[in-house]
């Protein structure tokens, strides 16, 4: 059976270190999805996720924006629009919207 998941709310993160960030979970394990979490996250312009290692393998899809994926140390990549990262099990890094816009990242991480 399909679970429908229709305007998931935003939430404002203020996590140490992040700034300008709001994040939706689209899917997880209260939607019926135990093999993953899928959110959805809002990075207002200069906005910057929290410097974190995942557990798991963590997966970001660019769907609106540019921003700048510093991972590995100070090894920096630059995604737009359409492009994806595999982040690999406690790789620290963090997401930082370089745009006069927002920017939009679907993360999709294994449980």
């Amino acid at each position: 059976m399909a679970v429908i998941t229709r305007n998931p709310r935003d939430t404002r993160i203020s996590e140490a270190g992040a700034r300008g960030i709001k994040e939706a979970l689209l899917a997880g394990p209260a939607s019926g999805s135990n093999k993953f979490t899928v959110r959805r996250i809002t990075l207002e312009p200069d906005g910057l996720t929290a410097r974190t290692g995942f557990p798991q393998t963590t997966v970001y899809f660019v769907f609106q924006g540019r921003v700048a994926l510093s991972h590995q140390g100070d090894e920096l990549d630059m995604l737009k629009q359409g492009d994806t990262a595999v982040v690999h099990p406690g790789e620290i890094h963090h997401l930082h919207n370089i745009e006069k816009t927002r920017s939009i990242v679907i993360k999709v991480a294994s449980q």
